[in-house]
């Protein structure tokens, strides 16, 4: 059923490139502020598959997103929980929604289903000029790396890049996804931003939004994170280099086993070494793109019926300006100007870098495992007193517990499964679990992973945790 509702529903619709992670995490952090101002960021926390959204806020501080793919993907039962929350804080705030995906996947079917759900709803979306935004794009692309793996290649050039781009569906058609909202919402509902210092109040996404809100932002009260640091000049290739390395897994046989040392943290570190170089070589070089002046002009005039269109029809302009900024001439980034021997010498150093701190990493685990496991084996000691050490479970947990603390005092290994029986691990003989006469002769130490069941079992068998058995698990080995 419909809701007519008094208070307003605000969808923000986060383009790409148009400051909308900065907003998000604003709106986030000043939630309470918010409120004072009749606005609500609501957090949607009961919403089902809601550990996405937890991750979301713990990792970004962006808040809880509702998410479009939910309904795109058949889950709509989540989505509608999630609006429940929406509406539920409705009753007594203003709200505003914000997310990246409404745009990208069926923004009509996100905002025609919140529709139905309220009808007083008004949407605003941050235009930035196509050329800009797509650089911008390619640069977050690049510094993002195997992130995106999945879409695209993320060592791609920026020629390459573009072409992706068009050849998938150009989201840079802006007027086609403006009029799809208009239909729903009512033109007088949508409002068109433009993402320009110059058309922006207070020259920044985070003041003009708020604007839009009949909110100030000129108090001390408001929290602001500092702005990203950026890629640039050699950096950003440098970066883009790596990502090839790190994408290896099209070249050789194992995706899995590429991609384990491919991991966040990895590219974290190369990340960061890069940020903090460019941030201190590369301060004063001022905007810098990809296109040169003739190809800008070409990409730009594919765009300007529509964007002349846009500027009449959604900010009553009768010159049918849309982006007051014309420059045409940024200088080049530094980039594709390397030779093909530095571009494999920067290959060669990243693999080596990466395998040397792969050894450290396992270096560091084994080292540790083997004082954890010295720990537990030490305790297990005091406590089994005069009693014969078992072990519960004919794993790959068993082997590696053998491997960390070496000789065991232990003859026997006990398993459920019956295909294990007669076999042996560091010469103990494996036996069924049905074959223990008196469980009370033996301290257990349980090596499997999972144990509920196995807890369980020796509870009915009269054992009790600490005093007759112990999970490996706990000891963290």
């Amino acid at each position: 059923m419909n809701n007519m509702g008094t208070n307003t529903l605000l969808i923000h619709i986060g383009m790409p490139k148009t400051g909308t992670t900065a907003l998000q995490s604003f709106l986030f952090n000043n939630n309470s502020l918010l409120k004072k101002y009749g606005w609500c960021y609501p957090v949607l926390e009961d919403a089902e598959s809601g550990y996405w959204n937890r991750w979301s806020a713990e990792r970004n501080g962006n808040g809880y997103k509702l998410h479009a793919d939910w309904i795109i993907n058949g889950m709509k039962p989540e989505w509608d929980k999630g609006m429940g929350i929406v509406l539920r804080h409705l009753e007594e705030k203003n709200v505003v929604l914000s997310a990246e995906n409404i745009y990208g996947i069926g923004n009509s079917k996100f905002i025609a289903d919140a529709k139905d759900k309220y009808e007083n709803i008004k949407v605003v979306v941050y235009l930035r000029r196509q050329d800009r935004a797509i650089e911008s794009l390619y640069s977050q692309r690049i510094k993002s790396g195997l992130e995106y793996v999945e879409y695209y290649k993320p060592y791609n050039t920026f020629e390459e890049f573009v072409e992706s781009y068009v050849v998938s569906g150009n989201f840079l058609e802006y007027l086609c996804k403006l009029d799809l909202i208009s239909q729903i919402v009512g033109e007088e509902n949508l409002i068109v931003r433009i993402y320009e210092k110059q058309q922006l109040i207070g020259n920044d996404t985070i003041t003009d939004f708020m604007s839009v809100l009949g909110v100030p932002t000129d108090q001390v009260d408001w929290k602001r994170k500092e702005k990203n640091a950026s890629l640039g000049g050699n950096y950003l290739e440098i970066s883009r280099l790596i990502n090839s390395v790190q994408s290896i897994d099209s070249c050789v046989g194992n995706r899995d086993e590429i991609l384990s040392w491919c991991d966040e943290e990895v590219r974290h570190d190369f990340y960061n070494v890069c940020t903090g170089l460019s941030g201190i070589f590369n301060q004063d070089r001022g905007e810098h793109g990809f296109f040169t002046v003739e190809e800008r002009k070409e990409f730009l005039e594919k765009f300007a019926p529509d964007n002349e269109q846009i500027a009449r029809k959604y900010l009553n302009r009768e010159d049918g300006i849309l982006f007051y900024d014309d420059r045409m001439d940024y200088p080049l980034y530094d980039i594709n100007q390397s030779s093909g021997f530095e571009e494999d010498m920067v290959r060669v150093f990243t693999a080596v870098m990466h395998a040397q701190g792969q050894r450290l990493a396992n270096l560091i685990e084994k080292t540790s495992q083997e004082v954890i496991g010295k720990l537990m084996m030490r305790d297990v000691y005091q406590k089994r007193k005069d009693r014969k050490l078992l072990l519960f479970g004919a794993g790959r947990n068993c082997r590696k517990l053998f491997d960390i603390v070496g000789n065991l005092p232990c003859t026997l290994i006990v398993d459920n499964d019956l295909t294990k029986q007669g076999t042996a691990i560091h010469g103990a003989q494996v036996s069924h679990t049905e074959d223990i006469v008196d469980w009370k002769k033996y301290y257990i130490i349980v090596t499997c992973h999972v144990t509920g069941e196995i807890e369980q079992q020796l509870d009915n068998y009269g054992l009790k945790k600490e005093e007759d058995y112990v999970l490996m698990r706990e000891y963290g080995v």
